[in-house]
């Protein structure tokens, strides 16, 4: 990620004013928008490609035919990686989309680097209702008080549990772990070697929940400001003495495992229970496996609860031109209206953002997105604006996982998490 910085931070520098990235790309002219037959064309990028990827084109094929305006967006599907390594440059050669979609994780960065456009101007836009969405659902776009990207979809980690699993191992069935120790506790309990069944996986890559966890255990990554780790305390190493616990002492799961590996174990009925987000849902339903779906275990069951808001949310390259932004909002509007957010919520698993979708009555008769949404009341998002988080994930927390559940020494790895951030910090 390195790398593109250095691109956008000279080429956008030198192709446009940073005072002017919102009309960067080609003036105010609007025939710029329009083909010879008056009609408007939009390219959009997205990372779309499983079975959300379809709902999400079915999405896409409706407003194409329904709008009055004229607008034909043409979807071009890759996989986020791909996404984040052809867009910087594009967006600096101004080949890049007119819009696209970006994970909160990492849209901090094209803010920093000047290669989005703010959109405060979006919620004066003909028929946006901005007090339909939920407050957190808004900060996950929100950068020094400006928005530099509209919601698209939320989520979290939830609980996934194998209830036939529960009930061959003597467990309840309907009784999943609400707190961490809970989980401690069933997971080694669960695990039956014979069968080729772990009771619970913790992924090489998962960094999700194990800020989770140590948040909920009173720790955190770098201060307030940003400018220093906070990473190595004493709430921090009882996390990762616990993880280590369950995978590398108790064999609870594997102790090499990406996430997309730990999917296929919960689709083949092989893992009693996974920490993972809603795209899990459509999954498990598909490999017809008998599961719940809760919030992420708590420190205390029911009380002073936390957990982490993620998301995806709708972008303007800087390179875009003007004239093609009320046609980006004319889409962005009507994904956000109650009819295409309950269809995303219901045919996808997902909770809603919405307060509409929230309070429909098929909306909260669905127990899987109405549970899921349970957790969007109290979950907020993690270190808004934080735009080192990614490189911290890829260059020091992933590594540190894979040594932790091969057995490492927990506080050594954790010291030298907290010396590598500060390092990375001080170079920022």
């Amino acid at each position: 990620m390195k790398a593109w910085k250095k691109i956008l931070g000279t080429s956008l520098v030198l192709g446009c004013s940073l005072l002017l990235l919102s009309a960067c790309g080609g003036g105010s002219d609007k025939k710029a928008a329009e083909s010879a037959d008056g009609k408007t064309k939009l390219t959009f990028w997205n990372g779309f490609t499983a079975s959300d990827g379809e709902i999400l084109q079915g999405i896409v094929n409706d407003f194409n035919k329904e709008n009055d305006k004229g607008i034909t967006i043409e979807m071009d599907v890759m996989t986020w990686a791909n996404l984040n390594e052809k867009l910087p440059p594009a967006i600096s050669s101004k080949t890049g989309p007119d819009f696209m979609l970006l994970n909160y994780g990492d849209f901090a960065q094209y803010v920093k680097n000047g290669a989005v456009q703010p959109l405060d101007d979006f919620w004066e836009y003909k028929g946006v209702d901005k007090s339909d969405f939920t407050k957190t659902a808004l900060e996950l776009g929100t950068v020094d008080e400006q928005q530099y990207y509209i919601p698209m979809q939320v989520q979290g980690m939830y609980t996934y549990w194998n209830k036939d699993l529960f009930k061959a191992a003597g467990l309840d069935e309907n009784k999943p772990p609400k707190t961490w120790d809970e989980l401690t506790e069933m997971a080694p309990k669960l695990t039956d070697t014979s069968k080729n069944v772990s009771g619970f996986v913790f992924n090489k890559d998962g960094t999700a929940p194990l800020y989770n966890w140590i948040l909920a255990n009173g720790g955190k990554l770098v201060n307030d400001d940003y400018t220093k780790s906070e990473f190595a305390s004493p709430e921090t190493l009882a996390v990762l003495k616990k993880i280590q616990t369950m995978i590398h002492t108790d064999k609870t799961g594997p102790e090499s495992i990406s996430g997309a590996e730990m999917d296929n174990l919960m689709n083949a009925g092989q893992l009693a229970i996974e920490l993972n987000g809603p795209w899990l849902n459509n999954g498990l339903k598909k490999n017809e496996i008998n599961y719940g779906v809760t919030t992420i275990p708590q420190l205390i069951a029911g009380k002073d609860e936390h957990a982490i808001l993620d998301g995806v949310g709708f972008g303007i390259p800087a390179s875009t031109d003007d004239s093609k932004k009320e046609a980006i909002y004319e889409f962005i509007k009507y994904w956000n209206t109650t009819e295409i957010g309950k269809k995303w919520s219901m045919e996808n698993g997902f909770p809603p953002y919405l307060k509409s979708v929230s309070e429909d009555a098929e909306v909260k008769a669905d127990p899987i997105v109405s549970e899921l949404g349970k957790q969007i009341e109290f979950a907020k998002p993690f270190l808004p604006g934080f735009d080192q988080l990614p490189s911290i994930n890829n260059d020091i927390m992933n590594p540190l996982i894979e040594k932790l559940l091969a057995g490492d020494d927990p506080e050594k790895l954790m010291k030298d998490a907290d010396k590598a951030i500060n390092d990375m910090l001080a170079n920022n």
